[in-house]
C-alpha cells in the first residue's frame, strides 16, 4: 500500500466513478482500475460494488476510506511540518582553515549574506585534514580547503583561487638577506607551524621527508597573531600563505624554491543531501568566484 494508491482511492470515492477520477487526477483509467484491483488483492477484500449506476463502497471499503483519509491528513501535516523545518533551518555549517579564515572567508561571507540575507553561514575553524573528514561524515555541510591535487570521488568541488606559500622571517635573521630560500637550507631554523591537521604543515613535512630531513618545529599553533609575534621577535620563522601577515621593517617575506601554488577549493559531499542553503553557497562560489577570487595585496 502506497500513499499514491490511497490518494487515487480517495478521489475515486469522491466521484464514485473511474472516468471522472481519471480526469481530475490526469491519470489513465486503466491505472486507476489496476490500483483498486491491487488494493483488493493485497487485503483480500472487495472495496466496491460494481453497479450499473457506478461504484458503491462495500462495508470494508467504507472503513478503508475513513482510515485512508486519516492517514493522508497525517501525511500532509507531516509534509507541511518538514517543509517548515527545512525553510527555517537556514544555517550552513562551513569548515574553514585558520589561514583561509582571513584570506578567503570574508569575501565569501560578504557575497553570501548580500545574496541570501536570511541564511546563517556558520564558520567552523579546523585544519583542512579535519574539515575533509567532517564533510565526509556530514558534520559539516561544506568546507573551504587547501589542496595540491585531486580529491576523492565522493567530493564535489569548486575552485576559488590559488595561493603561494612563502617563508616569513625576522629582518634580524641572516636568512633575510636572501631573495628566496629552499627547504634544504632550513633544516636547523626554528619554526613555528600551524596545527598538524592543517594542509600546509602536513604538506611541508612530507616535502622535508622527501629530502630526508626533519624540520625544527618548536611550536604548533593556529594563532596567527602569536606566529607573527614570534617571527617579529626572531624567536622562530614560519611558512604561511602569501599576504597573510604584513611585512614591514621587522618581517621579511621570502619566496620558497620549487613549491607550486596551492589550490583553494570549496568542497561538499556528493553522496549526501544538500540543503538549499548549501546549494546556494555552491552556486554563488561557481558564479561569483570560479577560480578568480584573489585576496588583496598588503
Amino acid at each position: 500500500m502506497k500513499l499514491t494508491q490511497l490518494r487515487y482511492f480517495q478521489t475515486i470515492c469522491k466521484h464514485n466513478n473511474i472516468t471522472r477520477a481519471s480526469n481530475e487526477l490526469h491519470v489513465s483509467q486503466p491505472s486507476l482500475s489496476n490500483t483498486i484491483r491491487d488494493l483488493e488483492a493485497e487485503f483480500g477484500v472487495a472495496l466496491f460494488y460494481r453497479l450499473s449506476k457506478g461504484l458503491v463502497l462495500t462495508e470494508e471499503g467504507e472503513f478503508f476510506l475513513q482510515e485512508a483519509t486519516r492517514l493522508l491528513e497525517q501525511a500532509d501535516q507531516l509534509a507541511g511540518q518538514m517543509n517548515a523545518l527545512g525553510k527555517a533551518n537556514q544555517t550552513v555549517r562551513l569548515g574553514v582553515p585558520p589561514m583561509l579564515a582571513s584570506l578567503v572567508f570574508p569575501h565569501i561571507l560578504q557575497a553570501y549574506l548580500a545574496s541570501f540575507p536570511n541564511t546563517c553561514l556558520k564558520m567552523i575553524e579546523n585544519g583542512t585534514l579535519t574539515n575533509k573528514k567532517m564533510v565526509s561524515d556530514g558534520t559539516l555541510d561544506a568546507a573551504i580547503i587547501s589542496c595540491d591535487g585531486s580529491l576523492p570521488a565522493s567530493f564535489g568541488s569548486c575552485d576559488l583561487c590559488s595561493l603561494d606559500i612563502v617563508f616569513y622571517v625576522s629582518i634580524e635573521n641572516p636568512i633575510a638577506v636572501n631573495s628566496s630560500v629552499s627547504l634544504s637550507d632550513l633544516t636547523d631554523v626554528p619554526l613555528v607551524m600551524l596545527a598538524e591537521d592543517c594542509f600546509l604543515t602536513d604538506y611541508l613535512c612530507q616535502r622535508f621527508r622527501v629530502l630526508n630531513q626533519t624540520p625544527n618545529i618548536i611550536l604548533h599553533t593556529n594563532q596567527i597573531t602569536a606566529i607573527q609575534q614570534l617571527v617579529e621577535r626572531n624567536a622562530a620563522a614560519t611558512f604561511l600563505f602569501d599576504n597573510l601577515i604584513p611585512t614591514d621593517r621587522n618581517i621579511v617575506r621570502l619566496a620558497v624554491d620549487d613549491l607550486p601554488s596551492t589550490q583553494i577549493k570549496l568542497i561538499w559531499n556528493k553522496n549526501r543531501h544538500l540543503s538549499s542553503g548549501t546549494q546556494n553557497l555552491i552556486r554563488l562560489a561557481r558564479s561569483e568566484f570560479g577560480g578568480l577570487l584573489c585576496p588583496p595585496e598588503d
